[in-house]
């Protein structure tokens, strides 16, 4: 734990020599471990933590326990009341049983050995009147401390990471940041799932410490003035704080299809956009066949065709669906509304009204290296044709920006 009176206490140079062995600058920003977090900086000196959930470390703990209870009900290979034992006496089911067993336990040790690790995982972290520090825990480790003044850090940064879970689905996590060239300095301020009002917090926090308000692109930092975060982006394409280039506007890359008409336009990149892993396919696929597989060795009943027909739409039809999905964007005078195609057929979506959407722009994902175009509205926000060319997605963005410009700014002159 970083201890208040001690960091005040401590020579600013006496912590960075301790540190500049050790540190090592990433270009890859860190993935916080701590689902949700807000640093209090209305009062400093304050400190804060980032840490896994205790709950999620719980609840890997209990599954490893069940794993390992099932393991034992398993007997290692008896014959009479092994779990995973069959009626006849055959060896072929008490060498199952045995290795069934001890998959179960090793599993479940696994898991409980992991999550114990992460207890002792973790970054604590100081912001004084002056100077910032961060301080690495991990097992079986000495704490590394990294100190800084805070005139060498850049500015409060606002950025959007998405979390991929078990190649499925994936969800947005909001972060915004105390920003340091040396991303390992770099302070998490507040973390959250709900990017509701993140706007409102991400100004708050940037008049608090009295520093930019930063925002991370494909092309680098941009800096945006404190009453321009909160600001509707057609307001600030009227107002021409946002440029709009009429340079190649109709030259449109081959990665898009355009359909406009008087009322609306219609974009639709030509590319999957989609959670769902290959990996994920390939392990539904094989579920599947292995589901028919053991149906034709052990002779099933037709009472079991209908939990076939469920294998098919959970393991065949459902991740084709997922694995293909597409993403249509229609512009119009009442905002641009987000769809989904699922094998060819669109869903109703959801609609940015005019006064809610706050930026567009390209940026580079850090977990994965790939571009792809975030269309920003506070309390949810959109990826657009992530791994298609930095070129292409740089041209949608000034093509959106046009349209916004056709349909919602004449809107309000009107």
């Amino acid at each position: 734990m970083v201890q208040t009176e001690l960091m005040e206490n401590t020579d600013l140079d006496e912590l960075e020599s301790l540190s500049v062995n050790e540190e090592r600058i990433e270009t890859r920003r860190l993935r916080p471990l701590a689902s949700f977090l807000e640093f209090d900086v209305s009062r400093r000196p304050t400190q804060a933590k980032d840490r896994v959930s205790k709950k999620n470390v719980y609840i890997g703990i209990s599954l490893g326990v069940v794993l390992i209870a099932l393991g034992f009900l398993g007997d290692f290979g008896g014959v009479d009341n092994s779990l995973f034992a069959k009626v006849d006496s055959s060896p072929l089911p008490v060498t199952s049983s045995f290795f069934s067993s001890w998959l179960f336990v090793g599993l479940g040790l696994f898991l409980i050995v992991t999550r114990l690790m992460l207890l002792s995982y973790g970054r604590d972290f100081f912001i004084g009147h002056k100077f910032a520090a961060v301080v690495i825990q991990k097992p079986f480790e000495h704490s590394k401390r990294m100190a800084d003044s805070l005139n060498e850090y850049l500015g409060v940064r606002y950025r959007t990471r998405i979390v991929n879970v078990l190649g499925l689905t994936s969800f947005t996590q909001h972060i915004i940041d105390l920003q340091h060239p040396n991303e390992t300095k770099t302070i998490p301020l507040y973390i959250t799932k709900n990017g509701e009002n993140i706007s409102k917090k991400w100004e708050e926090l940037a008049r608090q410490l009295q520093m930019p308000a930063l925002f991370n692109t494909a092309e680098g930092i941009i800096e945006i003035e404190p009453q321009n975060i909160q600001k509707a982006l057609p307001d600030l394409i009227s107002e021409e704080k946002v440029s709009v280039s009429e340079n190649n506007l109709y030259k449109i890359p081959h990665s898009f299809k355009i359909i406009e008409d008087a009322e609306n336009c219609q974009i639709d990149p030509q590319i999957r956009d989609s959670a769902f892993s290959v990996f994920s396919g390939i392990l539904c696929f094989s579920t599947f066949f292995a589901i028919v597989f053991f149906s034709f060795v052990f002779r099933l009943s037709l009472s079991y065709l209908p939990l076939l027909l469920a294998g098919l739409v959970l393991f065949i039809a459902v991740p084709l669906a997922l694995f293909f999905r597409r993403k249509r964007i229609i512009i119009s005078r009442q905002g641009i509304r987000i769809k989904s195609k699922w094998l060819f057929f669109p869903s109703i979506g959801f609609l940015i009204k005019p006064e809610q959407l706050q930026y567009i722009h390209v940026i580079h994902n850090s977990y994965d290296f790939k571009y792809t175009l975030v269309i920003g509205a506070d309390g949810q926000t959109t990826h657009i044709g992530r791994g298609l060319p930095k070129e292409d997605l740089e041209w949608l963005q000034n093509f959106i920006n046009a349209q916004i410009r056709r349909f919602m700014c004449g809107k309000k002159e009107n």
